[in-house]
């Protein structure tokens, strides 16, 4: 009976976990680049497996990243960037190297092209001041003003994207003490263009809904094997 009680409190701390996944993916719905997390219970990690076993770390809900691509939107302004297909623009911060599909950059006032959070955006030769004059990307991602070439955008792509975790302002980065295997991207450049959220908000409130039940159920089977263990000790009392 008391193991009934646990594994139903297991669950409802799983599906609270994914409840608080979803409202994070529907408040980022409209944010360029932003990929949606997802939140998997190890619940039958062996058929013999233990409460006690299931309560063990690692046993728990885990928050997985879905790099699924969003759609492309035009927005015809030219330091607006998509990347179509795999890979990542690369930013400088002040931890290090972070990934982001989000283009939406700008000159700050020193000239040099940073994303939205100020960092500036990475090419190959590190980070770039442009002047003033017309500034066209081309398809690999090569940088030029009024004609001449000014730099190469750092485009990176990794073997599994797995070990990459969220780094706040729709960054990315390898988790602790993770090393990320480079692999060549295929991702293309598409100026005057932006990669929406792949957060479809319609599919994210069914999900909340059919959690909201799941977890509704979960308390009362809770309420109900709480009422039987008291009814039993009751008796077991009375006798």
């Amino acid at each position: 009976m008391g193991d009934g009680i646990s594994l139903a409190g297991l669950a409802m701390v799983a599906r609270e976990q994914r409840q608080e996944a979803l409202v994070h993916n529907l408040a980022n719905a409209s944010t360029p680049g932003f990929k949606a997390a997802r939140v998997f219970a190890k619940v039958l990690e062996d058929a013999c497996e233990t409460v006690e076993g299931m309560r063990r770390p690692g046993k728990g809900p885990q928050v997985y990243i879905d790099f699924g691509q969003g759609r492309i939107e035009a927005t015809d302004r030219n330091l607006d960037l998509a990347l179509d297909g795999e890979g990542f623009f690369v930013v400088g911060t002040p931890e290090g190297e972070r990934y982001t599909r989000n283009g939406n950059f700008s000159l700050d006032a020193d000239g040099r092209l940073v994303n939205a959070s100020g960092h500036p955006v990475l090419t190959e030769s590190g980070p770039i001041t442009i002047g003033d004059g017309e500034i066209t990307v081309d398809a690999g991602g090569e940088i030029s003003l009024d004609g001449q070439f000014v730099g190469q955008l750092s485009i990176k792509n990794f073997e599994s994207l797995d070990p990459l975790v969220q780094a706040g302002a729709g960054l990315y980065g390898p988790g602790p003490g993770v090393e990320l295997v480079e692999i060549e991207p295929t991702a293309v450049v598409l100026q005057g263009s932006l990669e929406a959220s792949n957060v479809l908000p319609l599919e994210e409130m069914v999900r909340m809904t059919t959690l909201l039940k799941q977890f509704e159920a979960c308390h009362r089977m809770v309420e109900m094997q709480d009422t039987v263990l008291r009814r039993t000790v009751s008796d077991l009392i009375l006798r």
